[in-house]
This record gives C-alpha cells, sequence and structure tokens, in this order.
C-alpha cells in the first residue's frame, strides 16, 4: 500500500515510528508534519509552517477567545466527543486566515509526492487535514482512517469533514472510547530509545535505602504532590529515597531513572503512560493507578494480567506500603514487566492490528 500520514507534528515519535514500521513491512509510507516537537525526533516531510509557534499567538487566541477553559487534568472527559467549532466570528476568521496560508504550501509538497490520489488510504493523525475548515480531505475519494492520541478527542473534538469521512478509528486513549464508541483501542507503540541506558535490575539490599522514582513532566496531572506527601509518611516505616526526575534532557532523565529500584507514575483516571514503559522496559517494578473498567479492558485485551502494582489515590499510602512490603518479588515483578510490555507495546505488535484493518477499508 501507499500511505500517507499527516499530523500536526510527529507527537512523541508515534507516527514516525508507525511509518517506519509500515516501511519494514513494504509498504510506501511517508509522513507530513506542520512543525516539530518540542523533543527531537526523526522526521519524514517537516513543513514547519508559521503560527503554531509564534509567542504572540497564544496572547492573540486569549484576545480572541476570552478567558480559556480550565481543563481536567488527569481526569476523564464525559459525555460524547463534540464537533469543533470556533469560539466566535473572529476565532474562525483567524482560522481561515491560517488555512489559506497553510494550504498552498501542503499542496505543494503533495503534488511533489505525486499528488493525493497516488495514496491509497490517508492516516488523518488527531482527526487533522491541517486546516480546521476542511479542504484537502472533504475532496477525495480516498479511504481516511482517523487516529487520536493526547487530548485531541476530548478537548478540542472532530473536525467536522474529516471524522465524518472516516472509515475506521484508533485511539491510544482508552477514555476516547468512551467518548466516541466507534473508536477502537490501541495500546500505544514503544521502542526504548537508542540512549536509554541497558542495566541489569537488582532490588534494594538488606538495610539499602529503597531508590522510589518519580517523574512529573506536569505535578498536578501526575498527583504528585499527593504521591510525595505519602511517601513522606512512609519513611516512619521504610528506608526511602526519593528519586524525583523533573526538568532534564530525556537522555539524562533515563539514566537517572535506572538507577531505581522502584518507580510510581501518576495517580488519577487516565492510566499509565510512556513514564511506566521506559520503567517497565528496564524491569523495574511500577505502579500507578487504573481505573477498574480500564484494568478489565487492558487483561482482555492482552490476554493476560498487567505487570503494575496498583497505587489508587484513595488508599495511597495502603497500596505504597504493599508494594514496597514486597520488596522479595521485584526482581521477578520487573523481568514480567520487561516481558510484557515487549509483547504487548512493541510497534510491531500494535501494527499487526491496526494494519490489517487499514487493508480492510483499502479493500472495501
Amino acid at each position: 500500500m501507499r500511505i500517507l500520514h499527516l499530523a500536526v507534528e510527529n507527537f512523541a515519535g508515534i507516527p514516525m515510528r508507525l511509518v517506519q514500521e509500515e516501511r519494514r513491512r513494504g509498504h510506501e509510507s511517508r509522513l507530513i508534519t506542520l512543525l516539530s516537537p518540542m523533543q527531537k525526533y526523526e522526521e519524514d516531510i517537516a513543513l514547519r509552517l508559521p503560527a503554531l509557534n509564534l509567542p504572540q499567538m497564544k496572547q492573540i487566541r486569549r484576545l480572541v477567545r476570552g478567558s480559556a477553559t480550565a481543563q481536567l487534568l488527569n481526569k476523564r472527559h464525559t459525555g460524547a466527543a463534540k464537533l469543533w467549532k470556533p469560539a466566535n466570528i473572529f476565532d474562525a476568521v483567524l482560522f481561515r486566515l491560517r488555512d489559506a496560508v497553510w494550504l498552498p504550501k501542503v499542496r505543494r509538497v503533495l503534488d511533489d509526492l505525486g499528488g493525493l490520489e497516488s495514496f491509497d488510504v490517508i492516516i488523518a493523525d488527531g482527526g487533522h487535514d491541517f486546516t480546521r475548515f476542511p479542504r484537502l480531505l472533504a475532496e477525495t475519494n480516498l479511504p481516511i482512517i482517523t487516529m487520536y492520541y493526547g487530548s485531541d478527542m476530548r478537548t478540542r473534538g472532530f473536525i467536522r469533514g474529516v471524522q465524518e469521512k472516516a472509515r475506521h478509528t484508533f485511539t491510544f486513549e482508552y477514555d476516547h472510547t468512551l467518548l466516541f464508541s466507534d473508536a477502537e483501542f490501541l495500546l500505544y507503540p514503544y521502542n526504548a530509545p537508542e540512549y536509554a541506558p541497558s542495566v541489569q535490575y537488582r532490588p534494594p539490599a538488606m538495610k539499602e535505602a529503597i531508590r522510589i522514582g518519580h517523574a512529573p513532566t506536569n505535578r498536578a496531572g501526575k498527583g504528585t504532590a499527593e504521591i510525595l506527601a505519602a511517601l513522606e509518611r512512609l519513611e516512619e516505616e521504610f528506608p526511602l529515597e526519593i528519586v524525583l526526575i523533573e526538568g532534564l534532557p530525556h537522555h539524562e532523565a533515563l539514566r537517572l531513572k535506572a538507577t531505581c529500584h522502584c518507580f510510581i507514575d501518576q495517580i488519577g483516571e487516565l492510566g499509565y503512560g510512556v513514564n511506566s514503559l521506559e520503567s517497565l522496559a528496564m524491569g523495574i517494578p511500577t505502579a500507578v493507578e487504573l481505573m477498574p473498567d480500564f484494568e478489565q479492558l487492558l487483561e482482555r485485551y492482552c490476554g493476560e494480567k498487567h505487570p503494575f502494582y496498583q497505587c489508587r489515590k484513595a488508599y495511597l499510602d495502603e497500596d505504597l506500603r504493599a508494594m514496597l512490603k514486597d520488596i522479595s518479588s521485584w526482581q521477578l515483578r520487573g523481568k514480567e514487566g520487561q516481558r510484557w510490555a515487549e509483547k504487548h507495546h512493541s510497534v510491531r505488535s500494535v501494527a499487526d492490528v491496526y494494519l490489517q484493518k487499514v487493508m480492510n477499508c483499502v479493500q472495501l
């Protein structure tokens, strides 16, 4: 197949990771991105178009849209996914001006690739076609697949004219399936970066301080205050050394994480993320809060029990105490976590699931 991925950015490296796996399987896959993410990942065709990254844009948006709606941190959004619409007429004018600037540049790149119609299928990452008033995907009869990750479906909603034409929808976020029942859940595709340290995990020795790691990108979203408070209370019972991994370049953060005996990802309703996959890949026992319905889905999806320790917000001291008392099992738990993450979260495993559906859509 000839597959075209359209993505606002190479978010966490996921789109390019999928493209590379598709190429490995013999497909001709291309990725066009509008801008580069803050972390540097390999790109295919990065347009780096203006307007999204300009410092003045936040001020302009705030002026045009009024006060921003507070976002729920690490909480599921409820109800049904909404359709995106501009906040007001001025917001609509801004988006139409931006679309008018971007669209000719995008069309030139597509022409260089042989034109949009030279592809067999389009995967619109985040349900985007690069314009808020769709012009690209509205004009094609090619099969369209939408693929969501991050908060797009929760906060922005669907872009009219893209989701309506989608033949299949995938998401890497479980709670998206609660907002849109037609979305098919996929596990996050993870490959450890080349600079990830290769170490042999060992649990703490007798009377050695237990190095317990936590890496908040957003303290409120991770529940960091509650986690640190619980650990401070547990220091009366266990010899703990809290390793707070924060504000470091990714390669340095991974090196520090590799020195930990156990790791706490986050509490809240959204489950585990890349932080957990990194620690599992290093053989480090990992704790995170999993909602009961997601835990059940995860075990059905994988056909086996997950390797996480539970750390429920309502029972945080109790759950962390149980983990810290289980040191004799950490070596085995760590090895099981490594195996589980490789089996279910490898890019190959994820591609096995979605590519079959994509091919079925193309053959319709």
